[in-house]
């Protein structure tokens, strides 16, 4: 989880990179290929120290820390590359649209490794599958991104084949290179003015990821409070399941929403929706307090994946439209991406310190926690929701024009 999470620092360097590639392909697509290139083998590699755990001895756990290191390096530049392609090529009059197919895709993708692994259990086939995935997407989204060549005009196969002529097909990264430049990739501030709407919007985003990572803590919640229609609680390995069951609703209710609400805010602005989505957290964190039989709560999972998957939609619309400069977007939609892992780090943090300090439960079990502990969690990831929405009157989103329905 540490490496995972650390990856994600590489983002701005990456953007960085991205935003000065040079090729008749354009800025993005190069650096995306370059990442499956080196994310392929490090998966091949994951999969040999699994697999030969045994006759591999001591250098397993070695090989699979290095490999999984230079996979989610790997992804997180693709990442980083994939995502400046909807500033570049998308109008601004349809970036929620756009916004919206992208996290209904996200939400879709999430269900498809659900249904595999439903149907797949064992964890070694995933790594075929993601090789499949790597196999499939980069070449379909390098053809289908028409992007235009960064040494002058739409890369079409003349350019290419002029380009092959003159020896300058490969991509390079423009000479203006600076590490102080570089160095200045991972700061953002509020008093830059062209920076301070994104600033505040980077602050919106770390408080929502801190609010919601209550989540991380659902399946004890689940095993603690939860009732069967008997009046029973969870027992042996129901809370994961009842867990996997919540998630796949929950991602199919954010694939439905994420569409409408990308659409919807490209006619009635970002913040509104925003704000609507963290109300409703809001809203479902107080139903967690006070109902607890197992069938309500699956009809709660759906409505709280429809809330994350339209904010998931409008957050990022809303951070193209603060961008503080479209040329070096995907820069600054990696610093904007580490929000999350800061969100995701502060959250479980806090919110295990008041599990770990709240009342045993009292039915006398020896592990778990008390419905008071976990209220004063919810009411606590709360308190971050509004304040991810307070602040946003801090945001000024020029964008978007507004538009017919």
């Amino acid at each position: 989880m540490f490496i995972a999470g650390a990856s994600q620092m590489s983002g701005p360097w990456a953007g960085y990179v991205s935003d000065r590639t040079r090729s008749a392909y354009g800025r993005r697509r190069p650096v995306l290929v370059k990442g499956a290139v080196v994310a392929a083998p490090s998966l091949v590699m994951l999969l040999v120290a699994r697999t030969y755990y045994g006759s591999l001895g001591g250098w397993a756990p070695t090989l699979y820390y290095v490999a999984f290191t230079a996979t989610m390096l790997a992804l997180n530049v693709m990442y980083t590359a994939a995502s400046g392609i909807v500033p570049d090529m998308i109008p601004d009059d349809q970036t929620g649209q756009s916004n919206g197919v992208l996290a209904a895709m996200s939400a879709a993708g999430a269900c498809m490794g659900f249904v595999y692994t439903m149907v797949y259990p064992d964890v070694g086939s995933l790594y075929w599958f993601y090789l499949a995935l790597l196999a499939t997407c980069v070449p379909i989204t390098c053809y289908c991104a028409t992007e235009e060549s960064s040494l002058g005009g739409v890369a079409s196969s003349d350019d290419v084949e002029s380009s092959a002529r003159e020896g300058s097909t490969s991509a390079t990264v423009d000479s203006a290179f600076s590490w102080r430049e570089l160095a200045s990739m991972y700061t953002i501030s509020p008093f830059v003015p062209e920076q301070k709407s994104f600033f505040w919007l980077f602050v919106c985003r770390t408080l929502y990821y801190t609010g919601i990572s209550a989540q991380v803590f659902l399946l004890y919640l689940l095993r603690d409070t939860a009732v069967k229609e008997d009046g029973s609680g969870l027992e042996g390995h129901e809370p994961q399941q009842t867990v996997a069951r919540l998630s796949f609703i929950g991602q199919v209710g954010g694939m439905i929403a994420a569409y409408p609400a990308g659409l919807l805010s490209d006619v009635f602005g970002r913040k509104p929706l925003i704000v609507i989505a963290c109300a409703g957290i809001i809203s479902v964190y107080i139903m967690f307090m006070y109902i607890h039989r197992l069938t309500s709560i699956m009809y709660i999972g759906v409505y709280y994946g429809a809330l994350n998957g339209m904010f998931l939609s409008v957050d990022y619309a809303l951070a193209i439209d603060c961008l503080p400069s479209r040329e070096n977007a995907a820069r600054w939609l990696a610093v904007w991406g580490v929000a999350s892992f800061i969100g995701t780090s502060i959250g479980p943090t806090v919110f295990a310190l008041i599990l770990h300090f709240s009342p045993q439960p009292a039915d006398g079990r020896a592990y778990g926690s008390s419905q008071e502990g976990y209220d004063v969690m919810l009411v606590v990831g709360a308190v971050w929701m509004a304040l991810c929405a307070s602040f946003l009157c801090l945001v000024d989103s020029k964008k978007p024009r507004a538009r017919e329905l």
